[in-house]
């Protein structure tokens, strides 16, 4: 009998532990008005969370974003607090994009990528882009659609023309996440990225760059 209620007093320990959990708000700052942009952003605020959390295998709870006086704010519940303080660095880390272009063999490159090679800094980073889109090609795969501002498009059009038959390459915080080959010296408004594996990966790589790009937290007390 006394190892029943010992065993009871524990197990009701870690529940009690794990009701509890650690509480997280974030201040939200959207840098657009676009109506359409902002709810979009909003749900792809929560599926950036959400996922940030799994990777951790991290389960979260009461995850919202709420209208208050000072403007829009994000709130969840972590199991732990080492959780919750690794997902404020994420959230609170500047975010980053870059585009590289491929090195010449006379070149010391930017930086080197092992089986991928060198590359060397174009001047082109997040301040040129405005907004990702994912969709799905007719076999199932994804798409994702950069689209940049004004200078953006002048930079990328200067990198096509300079660069045919080489590679390009987009690093987000500082990693390479995609490679192509510049096959055109002609660039529309648009690079367009097809062959994603899944409509899946596409989707979460547009809601991870739009969020970096128009999204800041503010972790509130």
């Amino acid at each position: 009998m006394r190892r029943s209620i010992v065993a009871g007093l524990s197990l009701c320990v870690l529940l009690a532990s794990c009701g509890r959990g650690t509480r997280a708000t974030y201040q939200l700052t959207f840098n657009t008005e676009d109506a359409s942009r902002l709810s979009e952003l909003s749900l792809a605020v929560t599926r950036v969370v959400e996922r940030m959390l799994e990777s951790m295998g991290e389960e979260v709870r009461g995850l919202d974003i709420a209208q208050r006086g000072a403007g829009p704010e994000l709130s969840f519940t972590t199991e732990t607090a080492a959780a919750a303080e690794l997902l404020r660095e994420d959230l609170t880390t500047p975010f980053t994009l870059t585009i590289m272009r491929e090195s010449k063999q006379s070149e010391t490159p930017t930086v080197s990528i092992d089986a991928h090679g060198g590359f060397m800094e174009t001047g082109i980073h997040q301040g040129h882009l405005e907004w990702v889109i994912a969709s799905e090609e007719p076999d199932n795969r994804g798409r994702i659609t950069l689209q940049f501002n004004a200078d953006g498009r002048e930079l990328m059009r200067k990198v096509f023309k300079q660069n045919v038959g080489k590679n390009i390459g987009i690093f987000v915080r500082g990693n390479l996440v995609a490679k192509l080959q510049v096959d055109t010296a002609e660039l529309k408004d648009d690079i367009i990225i097809t062959g994603i594996p899944t409509v899946a990966l596409a989707r979460v790589f547009a809601d991870d760059v739009n969020v970096g790009l128009h999204v800041q937290f503010t972790p509130l007390p």
